[in-house]
């Protein structure tokens, strides 16, 4: 009886190892990917060699930077222009003027982005409005700047231009 109760024993073991491998094995599996987008929303200001070099004294309609504009916002974006001398002056023309206190010469001047006029008040400007996201590149824009010229005290004059770009 001993004989038989191990074999009985055994049998069941071989059974259970075999069979219920076959009964709990899945016949199908699932894999769950994720991954992310990072939030891109940035702006690139690329002077051009004529930005340092204007001759204020003479007319001119000049390229002076390219201004890349990079978003994937899916509200989309808005991008700013400052100059700081209008913004300081709570005027609606941006200009140049002279660190010189005892120079009080200006020279007004006017912008274009990405081939459109802009419109300043108080100093600042909206130049891009975009409901969607750009190229994963960007959207580049050329600034230009137009004067009349004068004939100005000899010295440097200068003005900022400042660039933000914000998600909506």
């Amino acid at each position: 009886m001993k004989k038989y109760g191990r074999m009985v024993t055994l049998v069941s073991l071989v059974f259970l190892m075999v069979f219920s491998t076959s009964l709990f094995a899945a016949t199908t599996g699932t894999l769950t990917l994720t991954g992310t987008v990072p939030p891109i929303l940035e702006i690139t200001v690329t002077a051009l060699p004529a930005a340092s070099s204007l001759d204020l004294s003479t007319a001119t309609d000049t390229a002076v930077a390219t201004v890349t504009e990079r978003s994937n916002k899916k509200g989309g974006y808005t991008v700013t222009v400052e100059s700081a001398n209008a913004k300081a002056a709570g005027s609606a023309q941006p200009f140049f003027k002279s660190s010189d206190p005892v120079n009080g010469d200006t020279l007004s001047y006017s912008i274009t982005y990405g081939g459109s006029a802009v419109t300043f008040s108080s100093g600042t400007a909206l130049v891009t409005d975009s409901n969607t996201r750009t190229t994963g590149a960007g959207t580049s824009k050329e600034v230009r700047v137009t004067y009349a010229g004068d004939f100005l005290y000899e010295d440097t004059y200068t003005d900022t231009l400042t660039f933000t770009i914000t998600a909506k």
